[in-house]
């Protein structure tokens, strides 16, 4: 095994390699919504896949914090969760899979085809490695899965994103307000991994398992984005 890279090359190893390789911002369907091209049927198939991993993800978040054993880390996880529960840190004031039932419902859905939908298998995938991720593997492969390659793809897409919603779906600032408030808060929620991921994976071995989880989330995601764009 090689040795083990100095605390700032690794995080921008790890960085490269979110940037190098494939993200959703990138994915080929993140592109046909953007431009406006999916009806709103095809829209409406990517909304129900979309809300159900949001759903899960402050569970995801919420087992990362339990697991972590950093106290000032532990700090930073807990308001991540109360923002992902409760929106009170952003000022919006919504739990955030509330946020996106709002934009569900303004493409024309109803609540209960969101929460009684039905994921794709690789919705089902996503959702899996979520809870394998902070579950079964260690606090800082989660942090690498859940904070830099899940968070740390959202800043920089969805700002973009709601614009375009708003330009071709016509929909308003409020049914937005997800992808803008995410926009935001993933900045701040990534930041915690990049510190967590600089300040503890340290030796060879602890970033390789990091690399590992990092590529795996990276990979999930994208198979993500298949699976609808198959499915439309």
């Amino acid at each position: 095994m090689s040795e083990a890279l100095a605390p700032e090359a690794f995080i921008g190893d790890l960085i490269g390699r979110i940037q190098a390789k494939r993200t959703f911002g990138g994915h080929p369907l993140w592109f046909e919504i953007a431009d406006g091209k999916l009806s709103r049927d095809q829209l409406k198939l990517f909304a129900i896949q979309f809300f159900l991993q949001v759903r899960e993800f402050p569970r995801a978040v919420s087992a990362m914090h339990a697991n972590c054993p950093f106290p000032k880390e532990r700090m930073e996880l807990a308001e991540s969760v109360y923002e992902e529960e409760t929106g009170r840190i952003s000022g919006c004031n919504l739990p955030h899979p509330e946020l996106f039932i709002r934009f569900g419902e303004a493409v024309g859905l109803r609540r209960e085809e969101m929460v009684d939908g039905r994921p794709l298998p690789a919705t089902r995938a996503l959702i899996d490695w979520f809870e394998l991720s902070t579950k079964q593997r260690s606090f800082i492969e989660a942090a690498a899965a859940i904070n830099l390659a899940a968070e740390g793809q959202v800043p920089g897409a969805f700002g973009p994103m709601a614009r375009r919603l708003q330009e071709n779906y016509g929909l308003s600032r409020e049914a937005v307000e997800f992808w803008d408030i995410h926009e935001m808060a993933d900045a701040e929620h990534s930041e915690v991994g990049d510190n967590i991921v600089v300040h503890h994976a340290t030796d060879a071995l602890t970033q390789a398992r990091v690399r590992d989880a990092l590529q795996h989330s990276l990979d999930a995601w994208w198979q993500f984005f298949d699976g609808i764009q198959a499915a439309i």
